[in-house]
């Protein structure tokens, strides 16, 4: 029997291409795992559609079912959610940009099939205009707690509204980066940029998911003849993002059967290492959500993802270092608690 993310990555390229997956000869108890595994890399519902035909066990079948009906109305509810606010701020002639979620949903096979949480939103920097709009018009309460986006829950959705693309405070390159993304918005090369370097910061920081890796993978091929490949590629190898890159483009080829333009031959090793800290995450990947018990652990991470930092920043240690001391010194909520 194949093992378990080697499956995993069968049954996700199936999804994507639109037939069954093949034969899959597993115990009741292997099922359960596979489907966890893939709930917690948020493509369970995109899994689903690649099942027919396959001997899953109703006991796990059924619930599968049932998350995959739950992200389809969750994914129209947002849909509703957004409209709703980007037609208030229209309404005051806010112009707004969506990021992420439902606008990546589009390059899925079924858009609703993509799993997301907050609505990320962007307004031509008017996002104070837009918070007052959201105060007096959606009758919400806006938290700052971040240092490049406020927040407000409406109906349920957590809705971000960003005044910059990036944490420009942490790291320092990103000041840059962001003034390069403010020049291109909106584009396809602008989206090709966001999208890596936004995925970037996460698998730094933490780790990205498998379905960070199908999104980076489709928006790709969506745009790629449309976006300036040339001026993508200058960008990689001037902010050291080319490994990362390498890496993903390795994967989603030998994994996904999709061949991206912006990437080398990725190194076995890394290959390998990078594959299974997507999948299943890292030890360090849970963390206490509050108190001295968080502040060790993020020392402990910052230890630990070293290499992943090498991958995707030429920022030097001490820069990075003190960049990040600066950026939480500016927060001191971000020290103990979870953002």
């Amino acid at each position: 029997m194949k093992s378990e993310i080697d499956i995993a990555f069968k049954l996700l390229r199936a999804a994507l291409e639109g037939h069954s997956l093949e034969t899959a000869e597993l115990e009741a108890s292997q099922w359960w795992s596979l489907f966890r595994l893939l709930q917690k890399n948020h493509v369970e519902a995109l899994c689903f559609d690649a099942l027919v035909g396959a001997k899953v066990p109703r006991e796990v079948l059924m619930p599968w079912l049932s998350e995959r009906e739950k992200a389809a109305d969750w994914y129209r509810h947002q849909e509703k959610v957004q409209t709703e606010v980007t037609s208030a701020m229209k309404k005051h002639g806010i112009e707004t940009l969506v990021l992420k979620g439902t606008h990546l949903a589009q390059y899925y096979p079924r858009p609703e099939a993509r799993e997301f949480g907050d609505l990320d939103l962007y307004f031509y920097d008017r996002h104070d205009e837009a918070d007052t709009v959201a105060r007096k018009e959606l009758c919400v309460a806006v938290s700052n707690d971040s240092h490049h986006h406020t927040k407000y829950n409406y109906h349920g959705v957590t809705v971000e509204s960003h005044y910059d693309f990036l944490n420009t405070h942490y790291p320092t390159s990103n000041r840059r980066y962001e003034s390069l993304l403010k020049e291109l918005a909106p584009s396809p090369t602008f989206e090709i940029l966001f999208l890596l370097r936004h995925m970037a910061g996460h698998f730094a920081a933490s780790r990205i998911t498998l379905r960070d890796l199908v999104d980076w993978t489709l928006t790709c091929r969506a745009l790629h003849d449309k976006a300036d490949c040339t001026l993508i590629q200058e960008t990689l190898d001037h902010y050291g993002m080319g490994p990362f890159v390498a890496t993903l483009g390795t994967i989603a080829e030998k994994r996904l059967g999709v061949q991206l333009p912006l990437h080398d031959e990725a190194d076995r090793q890394t290959l390998v290492r990078v594959e299974h800290d997507m999948v299943y995450g890292n030890p360090l990947s849970d963390h206490p959500s509050d108190g001295f018990g968080r502040l060790g652990w993020k020392i402990r991470r910052w230890r630990a993802l070293a290499w992943k930092r090498r991958m995707v920043y030429n920022d030097s240690g001490v820069s990075l270092f003190f960049s990040s001391l600066t950026s939480h010194a500016e927060k001191p909520h971000s020290i103990l608690h979870k953002m």
